[in-house]
């Protein structure tokens, strides 16, 4: 692969192997654990299963992910395709026999995680010198320049789209402490019994947002035929799904590379499948925000009628440097025809502050987009530049303290707004599907369940014997807060 600026290339499929060196610490850097699960398609939990020796023995492999939507799909993927070769899982490190370590690139704090888990398992390997290391995601697109210094423990990097150079390096190495695939108890199938779930249509991006790396980690765009979309959405709902988030860069961007297909006809696809009650879809761009699939979120049952928008900016000249490839003045008309089209239409953004050259005016511009156009939720994020992208090599001239009391002064107005539309759910009954019950925190609180509505909006429920995950029930909105509501349980399950 090679990188965007003199990078060199690194192949996937495999690494170099160095001497392991000095552990660095105690404690898994912050991330997604996920367990690889054991589940033949012919067999039931708790049921005993025999596979071909050519599978004996199994590894235990502990997944650890950090990142965003797409990177938690990618890694249950990963999942599925260990489990169908007779792979075990691991709840801890200390218990793997092999790691997959699946990295995020978006921000630099992100790969710097990703740096201290691979320093934590070259020093673990001078414990476990046959602990088989996988390295996946964003991460394995940078250049050798950024990589070669943290592949130590490293045996092999491979693509979140093909983990058959990870099959084969565990094919080549048998721990002699793992039992036998067929002396394993068989288990649910990775994310087996979440109500939501979510599904990677489009791959890629094609845009060149000035601070943005994930162009040159994730490649082009490439969306995925709608058979091999339904046969996931299928399986999830076998394994519980009642919701299904369909997930990319630019998810909206779905079907450009495909003859006449575009994302409505997903969404009308999934929408035909028996037992999936609600579906979303994230996360979109404002140019591809047409008319055409503002329609589809009001015709067709299942789409619940929110979306997150990401603005970035509300000044043209931000934008302009951004290269996002409209004005703020084409993000409002667009909002206007969402809110047309679209009743009752919740509606979510981002923004950056402090961009390069952002002076208090074109923040002001911001600060007046989020007042007028009033949104459910704002994630707002200080800038910060990402090696490898245009913006790292302009001034980032915009003092630290600056950019953050642009961003608590974008995070105090959305406060109130959020909690002013919140509060207008008061008395109300809408439909909440129920997600999982929470316990209480302290001695005091009582377990509650947790919910949300169509529109997204997060629900606390007090248990009640009619509520199980999956469930849609009217739910009476009796206290409500920026960030959530309150509310019973009214009558009868509507599903």
């Amino acid at each position: 692969m090679q990188s965007r600026r003199g990078g060199g290339k690194m192949s996937i499929g495999s690494a170099e192997n160095h001497r392991p060196g000095c552990v660095s610490g105690a404690r898994t850097p912050e991330g997604y654990h996920t367990s690889v699960a054991l589940r033949p398609l012919a067999a039931t939990q708790g049921c005993k299963v025999s596979m071909p020796p050519t599978l004996l023995p199994a590894h235990r492999v502990f997944i650890w992910t950090i990142g965003c939507q797409m990177n938690r799909a990618d890694g249950e993927r990963i999942q599925r395709e260990l489990q169908r070769a007779g792979h075990a899982s691991a709840d801890t490190l200390a218990d793997a026999t092999a790691v997959v370590v699946n990295g995020c690139a978006v921000r630099d704090n992100a790969d710097r995680k990703v740096w201290g888990m691979l320093g934590m398992l070259k020093g673990l390997k001078k414990s476990k010198p046959h602990l088989v290391v996988g390295l996946t995601g964003c991460t394995v697109h940078a250049g050798e320049d950024e990589l070669a210094p943290h592949l130590a423990p490293v045996d092999v990097l491979f693509d979140t789209l093909n983990a058959e150079p990870l099959l084969a390096r565990l094919a080549r190495s048998a721990p002699a402490d793992v039992p036998a695939y067929e002396d394993v108890e068989a288990q649910p199938a990775p994310g087996a019994g979440a109500v939501s779930r979510f599904v990677n249509v489009i791959y890629g991006c094609d845009k060149r947002c000035t601070y943005c790396i994930v162009p040159f980690r994730r490649g082009a765009q490439r969306s995925r035929p709608i058979a091999e979309i339904l046969d996931e959405v299928r399986r999830f709902r076998d394994e519980g799904a009642r919701e299904i988030i369909l997930l990319g860069q630019i998810v909206n961007a779905y079907g450009f590379d495909l003859d006449g297909t575009a994302l409505p006809d997903v969404l009308e696809a999934v929408d035909g499948i028996e037992g999936i009650e609600r579906m979303r879809f994230t996360t979109a761009h404002p140019r591809y925000m047409t008319k055409s699939l503002a329609e589809a979120m009001r015709d067709i049952s299942g789409v619940c009628e929110e979306i997150n928008l990401p603005v970035q900016s509300g000044d043209d000249w931000v934008l302009k440097r951004m290269a996002r490839g409209y004005s703020a003045a084409f993000y409002r008309d667009t909002i206007a025809m969402l809110r047309a089209t679209v009743p009752g239409v919740a509606l979510t953004t981002d923004i950056i502050v402090g961009f390069c050259g952002e002076r208090e005016e074109h923040f002001r511009n911001s600060l007046r987009l989020v007042r007028d156009l009033r949104f459910d939720q704002v994630h707002v994020a200080a800038f910060s530049p990402r090696r490898g992208t245009v913006a790292a090599e302009w001034p980032d001239d915009v003092p630290q303290a600056e950019k953050l009391r642009r961003l608590h002064r974008i995070e105090r107005e959305q406060t109130v707004i959020a909690e002013d539309i919140n509060r207008a759910y008061l008395g109300q009954r809408p439909e909440v599907m129920i997600e999982e019950l929470t316990p209480g925190k302290g001695d005091r609180d009582e377990p509650r369940w947790r919910g949300r509505t169509r529109s997204n909006k997060l629900v606390f429920i007090p248990d009640h014997p009619q509520l199980a995950p999956g469930n849609s029930h009217a739910v009476r909105i009796m206290a409500a807060t920026p960030w959530s509501l309150r509310g019973s349980v009214t009558a009868e399950p509507l599903v």
